[in-house]
């Protein structure tokens, strides 16, 4: 048996056969499906989580230290917490979000460790906003489930508030709208020679948009190596050469099968700013639809950003879609303090 490299934690609970120590690679993914598995079965997560889609994200990580951003909890051996930082900065405002991730066992909440993990995770965030230019625009983010009142009040005693939501919207699949594509506009198969010019078409057409950040390498290739990166289910809508819109549909076999469901997903919906207003994200979404139904799946769904300036919600609502999961983005302003 190796020995963990510690990673001191200040503010650390005094429990038992508690330490804290670095990210180790490979031998984690299996211990953090297995925290994920536990969340999800209480309600506190999404299913879908594998340990190949956490090997594809933790692998491509982006403005994230492997060794110093991530820090893991165990007791007596077993890793019952695990906590991230990252940095994004915003194409519109050059604001820097300092995102905290942090997921603990059910059976270990309420213990003092997401305090921990909280006092931590912002520590490491003022340490970039003093090392990035202009590093001190910025501030703290963290995702919370509305129904997960621990975690909420949590974060609000730490002194972080809602500043938005997002809704998972689903639909059954009968009765469904038709919407024919505009003159001149294409729908065909995503190639590979194209996954690059599509996911920049979705960049760009996104980066208007409230959160939208720089967009990097690690970024990419994190998205094509993960699990539901499915372009054979792809709509993607094309004028001559140019990608103006696509929606990037996937099915989560993992999930369903935990939820016993035949749910597919119609997620990165996107049309460029040019080609706006010609229904041809209805049209996209509509042909996914269609699609998901030929499958003999019963139902879509997607997240969607209730305050998006585009409409987005009211053509979700349109077509069909009704919220059945909100959650909370909580943000803290970020206190620079100098010696």
């Amino acid at each position: 048996m190796t020995t963990p490299d510690l990673y001191p934690l200040e503010n650390a609970p005094r429990i038992e056969g508690l330490i804290s120590r670095h990210f180790e690679g490979e031998p984690d993914y299996p211990k953090m499906y297995a925290i994920f598995s536990k969340l999800h079965a209480v309600g506190q997560c999404p299913g879908g989580t594998t340990v190949e889609s956490l090997r594809a994200e933790y692998s491509n990580l982006s403005h994230t230290d492997p060794r110093d951003d991530l820090i893991f909890i165990d007791i007596c051996g077993e890793t019952v917490a695990f906590g991230g930082v990252y940095w994004e900065r915003q194409v519109v405002t050059k604001q820097y979000t300092y995102g905290i991730t942090f997921r603990v066992d059910p059976l270990w909440q309420g213990k003092g460790i997401e305090q921990s993990l909280i006092v931590w995770g912002e520590l490491r965030g003022r340490h970039y906003a003093e090392v990035l230019p202009e590093g001190s625009n910025g501030y703290f983010a963290v995702e919370c489930r509305e129904k997960d009142q621990t975690r909420f009040n949590i974060l609000t005693e730490y002194g972080f508030t809602v500043n938005r939501y997002y809704h998972s919207m689903s639909r059954p699949l009968v009765d469904l709208p038709v919407s024919p594509l505009p003159d001149g506009i294409t729908v065909r198969p995503a190639l590979p020679k194209d996954f690059r010019k599509i996911w920049d078409a979705g960049g760009e057409a996104f980066q208007d948009e409230y959160g939208a950040a720089e967009p990097t390498e690690e970024w990419y290739q994190s998205y094509k190596a993960r699990p539901n990166f499915q372009p054979f289910l792809w709509q993607v809508a094309w004028d001559g050469d140019e990608v103006v819109g696509s929606v990037q549909n996937f099915i989560s076999l993992e999930e369903n099968e935990l939820e016993g469901r035949q749910r597919g997903y119609t997620e990165g919906i996107s049309v460029r700013k040019q080609w706006r207003g010609r229904g041809i994200a209805r049209s996209l979404i509509c042909r996914s639809m269609a699609m998901f139904k030929d499958m003999n799946l019963d139902e879509v769904a997607l997240t969607a950003d209730t305050q998006n300036p585009t409409g987005a919600m009211r053509l979700y609502i349109n077509l069909g879609y009704r919220p059945y999961l909100t959650t909370l983005e909580l943000h803290k302003p970020l206190l620079i303090t100098t010696s």
